[in-house]
């Protein structure tokens, strides 16, 4: 999926991919993904396994471990 208005927590868009877990929900439990950023607060999200529902407007948030990294909003699937 693609994110749009990535806020880093760092305040530093990485300039690699990373490997993180990502949450698409509420109640979702994080996934396994590599995100691409892409500049411009956007980024690429690509997860290890397909996962149901991802749907525009809906928050992303990326975790290494119990740390929150970076999150953004769901432009499209």
């Amino acid at each position: 999926c693609t994110v749009r208005e990535v806020n880093w927590v760092s305040g530093r868009t990485p300039e690699a991919p990373l490997r993180v877990a990502v949450q698409i929900r509420h109640r979702h439990v994080a996934a396994a993904a590599s995100v691409l950023p892409l500049g411009d607060d956007t980024a690429a999200v690509e997860f290890d396994v397909p996962q149901y529902a991802i749907t525009p407007g809906q928050a992303a948030v990326f975790y290494d471990g119990d740390e929150v990294i970076g999150g953004g909003w769901i432009a499209r699937q």
